[in-house]
């Protein structure tokens, strides 16, 4: 419960601190990945011509110390390809020279373990041998009280300190993750020996037997160290469930955790390694492993990645480097690994929400070998703002307690889903009481819409892994997107003890899931901006015509269908655009109004996402509306079919005509009358994935057009305007593009103010 109350302190610090603090940062990942780009760059120019990288005598020990090793190691990690020369050359160095140094032997471990995925045949068989054989080495250097020193202890009780076992342990934390078998006994013994060094308040120092306090860099390494052989050692963390309970979980494990975590957030600095002075990239580096490990943005006050990031890349000298060739590598490694994308944000609530602690780290650390690409997983509040919440495309919500939501917490959650985000809820060990809290909880935040349970067609049953075993999940959708998802029975025990044997289906339906949230969008970086403002492709100006003002109405038609997208706030993006280039004003009734009540509206809107469910009348108080002079603006909720087809025959009815709409007519061409001037919509066009292929060589926009004999009466659009303005994604979306998206409902807005 320590460590659960320690992060509920965190968060809430991180999210008050940030408006107090009042602090902004400049950086871009543009500038953090050239950063990477010239530090890659420096170290392959100090590769010597015999594929080796100059090295340096450390204390008493033997040379090589592992500079060739830690370059190999970083240049591979942040993804040079073994093909390269400068990789080929130095992996024969590796392979080829002896070592007894704990540095190198663990550098070049890792370098083989990163390096052997992108080999095959027999090169990879090799590589995977030698780092199999550097892995027995540190198994049989490791001394019996779990530590290591420089040179191999062959099981005995000599010197050891914490920086060599890290190193140690890391190595073997990679050879493992590449299928090596680590005996449960080299994870014991650390654990034991970091448990038994860590001071009072919850650091460590260079090795149990200094009494100077504990500092930095081996306080961040021994943190990561914990969770390493925790990750090894106890799989089970409150699994299997009981009567809907999870088992009783490690509590000293949690206390040393929360300790550590207590002192990182004390003394957290990104310019200097704390209580200690000097070795600075070398804290960075381990603090990077920390804040990953456990899922952390900030500690205490301060974002650890957007600080590390920007004062490293402040003091990068001209040539690329930070200093010595280790110095560079822990710099390098530390803004590539940090800036990896979130793949799901975790929940922490007042309540039981992290019983299954390992759950989400080992649903990435899967999607990463599945994906050969680097993913984090990220603890949220929800004292922190909206925006924090999308760091991830979905936020993991699993109680076992009936969570204490606040009224202004459950607006939060109510304005994640509706600015694009998507949940994944679970009733923790399908407790009983969560179950019916769930029912009730959904049924209040999200009244519109009832959850029902997912047919096998579903998107994220198929995409991009068929399961042919599914989990049963419910979900609420609302005419664009499934944007809760819901398992009334545990997942997060079979992700938790890595139950890939009998429930693989459940991580693959893991990776479905961001698949289905994000449409297949390329996940962002770090320091990336949600939706990233783009170069403007609809640069010229605008103007209205003789008609400054409209008024738009939404046709309420079918129950909640008419109002499809209304939740994602679309017309006030339309309107603030319009104003904004042609200084149109818009007047929106969202609240749905019949055919009969549409008055003096200069638009009729109509949307949706299945059937017209207009009765006689009000088809007929539709007609009536048009031949007056009203408009209809009619558009494909995500370019559904059905609705097209439902459209179609409610023209039919009205005794109206749909035609394609010319690319010389003005709708098209932006050239309308009396002066007005829109955009250009016959080419350079953009679509949403799914129109991409279809729409090869077809790259203007398309409109069909409502005719009361020749007259236009109104436009109906098979493709999806409104909601695919805002940028969010929705799967299978057969829409525009965002910036296309608002130049066409420009222009529809334009034809309507030029008479």
């Amino acid at each position: 419960m320590a460590m659960r109350k320690r992060l509920l302190l965190l968060v809430l610090a991180a999210g008050v601190s940030v408006a107090a603090a009042g602090r902004t940062f400049a950086l871009t990942d543009t500038e953090v990945v050239k950063a990477i780009e010239q530090g890659q760059k420096w170290l392959e120019g100090q590769q010597g011509k015999n594929g080796s990288w100059p090295e340096q005598k450390y204390h008493a020990a033997p040379a090589p110390c592992g500079h060739t090793e830690i370059a190999m190691f970083t240049l591979a990690y942040t993804g040079v390809h073994p093909n390269r020369p400068v990789m080929g050359k130095g992996l024969e160095v590796l392979l080829t020279r002896n070592l007894a140094y704990t540095y190198a032997i663990s550098m070049r471990c890792m370098a083989y373990a990163i390096i052997q995925r992108k080999l095959s045949g027999d090169k990879r068989d090799m590589v995977r041998k030698a780092m199999q054989m550097d892995a027995l080495w540190l198994c049989q250097a490791q001394g019996s009280h779990g530590g290591w020193n420089y040179t191999s202890l062959g099981g005995s009780g000599g010197r050891y300190d914490f920086s060599n076992t890290q190193m140690a342990i890391l190595a073997l934390r990679e050879a493992a993750l590449a299928g090596c078998e680590i005996p449960d006994i080299i994870w014991q013994r650390t654990q034991a020996l970091y448990f038994d060094a860590q001071h009072q308040d919850g650091s460590w120092n260079y090795n149990k037997g200094q009494k100077n306090p504990g500092y930095g860099s081996m306080t961040a390494a021994g943190l990561a160290s914990i969770f390493i052989t925790m990750d090894n050692l106890n799989l089970a963390s409150g699994c299997p469930c009981r009567g809907g309970k999870s088992q009783q979980s490690l509590g000293d494990f949690d206390r040393r955790v929360d300790a550590a975590l207590g002192w990182l957030e004390k003394n957290f600095t990104a310019k200097e390694n704390p209580k200690k002075g000097g070795n600075t990239h070398y804290w960075l580096y381990s603090v990077e492993r920390d804040g990953i490990a456990a899922g952390y943005k900030y500690f205490g006050t301060h974002n650890w990645y957007k600080e590390g990031a920007e004062h490293l890349v402040k003091t990068q000298n001209q040539k690329g480097n930070w200093g010595s060739i280790p110095n560079t590598c822990f710099a390098t490694l530390f803004l590539y690994k940090g800036r990896a994308p979130v793949l799901y944000n975790k929940l922490e609530f007042e309540g039981t929400w992290n019983a299954h602690r390992r759950d989400i780290a080992n649903l990435t650390a899967y999607v990463e070998k599945m994906k050969e690409q680097m993913f984090h997983w990220q603890i949220v509040s929800l004292r922190a703002p909206v925006n924090e919440l999308h760091d991830a495309p979905i936020l993991y919500i699993t109680p076992e307690t009936v969570p204490k939501f606040s009224d202004e917490h459950k607006k939060k959650l109510r304005r994640f889903t509706d600015t694009g985000g998507t949940i994944l809820l679970e009733a923790s060990c399908g407790n009983p009481q969560v179950r019916t809290w769930a029912r009730a909880f959904t049924k209040e935040l999200w009244p519109e819409w009832e959850m029902k349970p997912l047919g096998p067609d579903h998107g994220s049953f198929k995409d991009p892994n068929a399961l042919t075993q599914r989990p049963e999940i419910f979900g609420i959708h609302d005419g664009m997107r499934t944007f809760l998802f819901y398992s009334m029975d545990d997942i997060s025990c079979p992700w938790q003890t890595k139950a890939f044997a009998g429930r693989d289906y459940l991580f693959k339906w893991g990776i479905n899931l961001y698949t289905y949230a994000t449409d297949h969008s390329p996940l962002r970086a770090k320091l990336q901006d949600r939706l990233p403002e783009e170069k403007d492709r609809y640069p010229a100006k605008v103007s209205a015509g003789g008609k400054k003002a409209l008024k738009v109405a939404r046709v309420k038609h079918n129950g909640t269908d008419g109002m499809t997208n209304r939740n994602y706030g679309c017309w006030n993006l339309v309107k603030d655009y319009v104003k904004k280039k042609a200084n149109v004003n818009l007047t929106v009734n969202e609240s749905g109004v019949l055919p009969a009540a549409l008055g003096d509206a200069d638009v009729a809107y109509l949307v949706g996402s299945g059937p017209v469910g207009l009765a006689p009348d009000q088809k007929q108080a539709l007609k009536a509306y048009l031949a007056k002079g009203g408009f209809l603006w009619a558009e494909a909720a995500a370019g559904n079919s059905e609705f097209n087809k439902a459209v179609m025959a409610l023209a039919g009815e009205m005794g109206l005509t749909i035609k394609r709409i010319p690319q010389t007519e003005p709708l098209l061409t932006g050239r309308f009358k009396g002066g007005a001037k829109g955009y250009g919509l016959i080419s350079g066009v953009q679509f949403k994935r799914t129109l991409r292929v279809a729409r090869l060589g077809q790259p203007n926009a398309e409109l069909m057009g409502f005719y009361a004999g020749d007259k236009l009466v109104g436009v109906f659009s098979p493709y999806d305007i409104l909601f695919s303005a805002t940028g969010y994604n929705a799967y299978e979306n057969r829409g525009y593009n965002a910036q296309d998206a608002k130049a066409v409902a420009t222009n529809i807005v334009l034809y309507l103010t030029a008479g």
